[in-house]
């Protein structure tokens, strides 16, 4: 029996998740932990601060299938909860590791800086617990590495973010490497065969029955892991599928069947019409939140026969909900569908899924030709990340290719996200052996002044991203929802020229702009040599100051009805 040493012990599990690269904050509570990183085939990757290191830990989580951040204890760890919250309600599996003050202190209830001077210490997780699927601080050796692989098989389970404390004597004591011959599971319990058969007997059925169904592929179907099932499906019905402004980036819109992104009152007519005129629609992930579905003006048939959820852990066929996943419901229908095609032909997509739009390349640079116009930059392998707000619905009207994924952080919406979370991403990209070409980040520049420090992680890690910066003049989208002359709207005007020179003194970067015309952007576009710079390269892009893709425009309108109706009503 081989002894190892307890911060090994996480280490190795984490490798074993396939995480290469640990972010975070060095803090006095967690410095001998970190010594322990390099040991295990581990990079540390320290960040400016610790929200920027949770921000990165999702950006790498979501194209690892996992991540891990390090902070110390009390104001590391709260400056993280932000980028945690995050996590937890868009699926993303996380493993925040706090270092804790030693054990003797914590027994003695010592006052120690960090803490709020009262002698206690779980305060702290005990505030965590809402936005963890799972939580320990580890005080005792014996139970180091059950409690750990407790946490990290919740983690990957439920794909949400957990929470491991650890003090800084007992992350270097000994205990025995046994229970690394069993590995932390990464898939589901298969589901009862009989309703599994039952329910995909029902689907099928409803298939058979319905004139016009639609697919709706939203952001659950990515971050639980059923695209190739989803797309098979797909294929094997030969329906029109959708995706949502959280679907968006991870379906492959190069299929015949590709019908568009809807998002409620966001939505160009044509995609609209069509989606909201079926009988029978299976959504796959279905995530209906506010932005999600253009504060809830998603409207379906009334006459429709069947409304089908699918998620994680269970499938409703209207009102009755079916415990069971998703994932293998899929792979069940696909497998009927194989012996036994539909007897019914499919609707053929006859509409156009983005905005056809002519402008002028003297005009000045305008939303609605920036977004389709920056898809004919994107290539397969790209990644993609939008910011909230402008970016994300903008580019929701720009073509991906197939090979190219985009996200965006439609639910918890935390401005500055984006920004923090390329540094991630490109560092997932960086290991990714070639799968993954280029990092590339679109936020608008209020957003990025709130982590616009993580530049310096981009340029010394030599992450090489392509950044476009929307620069409305000092101006936020908020201005489209209310307040469009409110000085509280209002940001600070940067020199983003000097940003490279800035941030990474003597490391290569190039900077193209100020881009003011469709002409200039076309022309930027066009040239061979942007994209392929072998550096980190950022655009300026000079837009109007309350210029915006009209779909925005109209969701913008529905937001702030919503928001005075919720006024009045609890008044």
């Amino acid at each position: 029996m081989t002894q190892i040493k307890v911060g090994d012990y996480l280490f190795k599990r984490l490798h074993e998740l396939g995480i290469r690269a640990v972010f975070g904050v060095p803090g006095d509570y967690e410095l001998a932990l970190l010594d322990l990183i390099t040991d295990n085939d581990l990079e540390w990757k320290g960040n400016p601060n610790e929200l920027v290191a949770a921000y990165a830990a999702d950006g790498y989580a979501r194209v690892k299938g996992a991540a891990a951040c390090v902070t110390t204890f009390g104001p590391g760890e709260t400056s993280a909860y932000c980028g945690m919250a995050g996590h937890f309600c868009e699926f993303v599996p996380v493993v925040h590791i706090v270092g804790y003050p030693t054990i003797q202190a914590i027994r003695k209830k010592a006052i120690m800086h960090h803490s709020l001077g009262n002698g206690k210490f779980d305060m702290y997780v005990e505030m965590v617990k809402q936005i963890m699927a799972d939580t320990t601080v580890i005080d005792y050796p014996p139970l180091a590495a059950s409690e750990i692989d407790r946490v990290l098989n919740t983690m990957m389970y439920e794909q949400r973010p957990v929470y491991i404390g650890l003090s800084i004597d007992i992350a270097l004591e000994m205990i025995s490497d046994a229970p690394l011959g069993c590995p932390i599971s990464r898939t589901l319990p298969p589901n009862d065969p009989e309703v599994e058969k039952s329910v995909v007997s029902k689907i099928r059925n409803g298939l058979e029955r319905a004139d016009n169904p639609i697919i709706v592929i939203d952001g659950g179907a990515a971050r639980h892991d059923v695209l190739s099932e989803a797309h098979e499906f797909v294929k094997l019905t030969r329906i029109p599928f959708f995706t949502t402004p959280m679907g968006k980036g991870s379906v492959n819109e190069d299929l015949p069947q590709y019908g568009g992104v809807h998002f409620g009152a966001g939505t160009h007519p044509g995609v609209k019409n069509a989606m909201e005129s079926s009988d029978f629609v299976l959504i796959i992930g279905n995530f209906p939140s506010d932005f999600n579905t253009g504060e809830f003006t998603c409207v379906f048939n009334k006459n429709i026969i069947e409304f089908v959820d699918f998620q994680r852990f269970s499938v409703s066929i209207g009102e009755i909900k079916y415990p069971v996943s998703m994932k293998f419901v899929l792979q069940g229908l696909n497998k009927d569908l194989q012996r036994s095609k539909l007897m019914k032909a499919a609707q053929k997509v006859t509409w156009n899924p983005y905005p056809t739009l002519e402008f002028s390349p003297s005009e000045h640079l305008k939303q609605d030709f920036l977004w389709p116009t920056l898809g004919s930059f994107f290539r397969p392998g790209d990644y993609i990340i939008g910011e909230t707000g402008t970016s994300a619905f903008g580019l929701c009207d720009s073509r991906l290719p197939a090979g190219a994924v985009m996200h965006n952080q439609t639910i918890f919406g935390s401005i500055g996200y984006a920004t923090g979370a390329i540094v991630g991403v490109a560092q997932a990209v960086k290991e990714s052996g070639g799968k993954w070409k280029r990092p590339i980040l679109v936020t608008g520049e209020g957003s990025m002044h709130l982590t616009i420090q993580v530049l310096q992680d981009l340029l010394r890690f030599d992450l090489k991203p392509i950044i476009f910066v929307l620069n409305n003049g000092g101006y936020t989208v908020e201005r489209l929802i209310h307040g469009k002359e409110a000085l509280y709207n209002d940001v600070a005007v940067i020199d983003y020229g000097l940003l490279g020179s800035t941030f990474g003194p003597g490391v290569p970067s190039k900077y193209y702009g100020p881009i003011r015309t469709n002409g200039q952007l076309e022309e930027l576009l066009k040239d061979k040599d942007f994209g392929n710079a072998g550096c980190s390269e950022l655009v300026e892009l000079i837009l109007k100051p309350l210029d915006a893709p009209k779909a925005l425009v109209r969701v913008g309108v529905a937001v702030d009805k919503f928001n005075k109706g919720n006024v009045t009503g609890a008044a």
